[in-house]
């Protein structure tokens, strides 16, 4: 490994760490990383491929993998449980350093936007999941080259916290679910008590507002986008519009 070493070095000259999950060992990006002088740290992880940072968690697709998650709904799991445990997720798709930077021509993508397009499933999970980041990258040295920016004015990740994330205790218990931290938990009981939201909609809206206020003044179209669906919407916006006697 590479550390650096002088007189007066600051605290953010120490070497970086990664930690990596052990079946991305299969590609070349942990030798990259290693090679750009970060330590790199072997485990086994429930959730994410990389950990840069007590908040950072990546998911990394080759163009390949993308599609093939798309198809068997694995990323959807994938996306919802960064999201669950740490407050940056990101979506790493990489290219082949020999291909296109592109995922089809221009040709290819028409106006209308169909459920069938690569484009169309990514701005739907986004959509879905607000706080996601995707980021592109064109080569496994370009990705190194984004690690290390992402990390940059961030704490070291931690080896055993990263091994526990998504892991049920002896009690069924999931540790280290951060939604707790991020969220007023019996602002989310009532929640999700309102007519139209549901077990598969509520976290979309969790992460596309700042508080129970701000749900009640949103259009019903941009409550369509959160929940997947304007029927849900729709009911959900008659509820906070009706008046007090029909409530009753």
């Amino acid at each position: 490994m590479v550390t650096r070493k002088a007189g007066g070095q600051k605290e953010a000259d120490k070497e970086m760490q990664v930690i990596v999950d052990m079946r991305e060992f299969m590609s070349s990006l942990p030798n990259v990383l290693h090679q750009k002088g970060m330590n790199i740290i072997p485990v086994t992880l429930e959730v994410g491929d990389y950990i840069l940072s007590p908040m950072i968690c990546v998911e990394r697709k080759s163009i390949q993998d993308l599609f093939s998650s798309f198809a068997s709904g694995r990323l959807y799991h994938q996306v919802e449980m960064m999201v669950r445990y740490y407050r940056m997720p990101v979506l790493l798709i990489e290219f082949s350093q020999d291909k296109s930077f592109s995922f089809q021509s221009t040709s290819e993508i028409g106006e209308d936007v169909t459920p069938h397009n690569i484009i169309s499933k990514l701005s739907l999970l986004v959509l879905h999941f607000p706080r996601l980041r995707i980021v592109w990258s064109r080569s496994l040295h370009a990705t190194a080259e984004i690690f290390a920016s992402l990390k940059t004015n961030q704490d070291e990740p931690d080896e055993v916290k990263a091994t526990r994330v998504g892991v049920p205790s002896e009690e069924g218990v999931v540790e280290d679910d951060v939604r707790a931290e991020n969220y007023n938990t019996s602002a989310i009981e009532f929640l999700r008590r309102l007519p139209g939201v549901t077990d598969s909609n509520y976290r979309a809206i969790m992460d596309g507002c700042s508080s129970l206020a701000e749900v009640a003044l949103l259009p019903v179209e941009r409550l369509a986008e959160l929940m997947g669906s304007q029927k849900s919407a729709k009911i959900l916006r008659d509820f906070l519009d009706a008046k007090y006697p029909t409530l009753l």
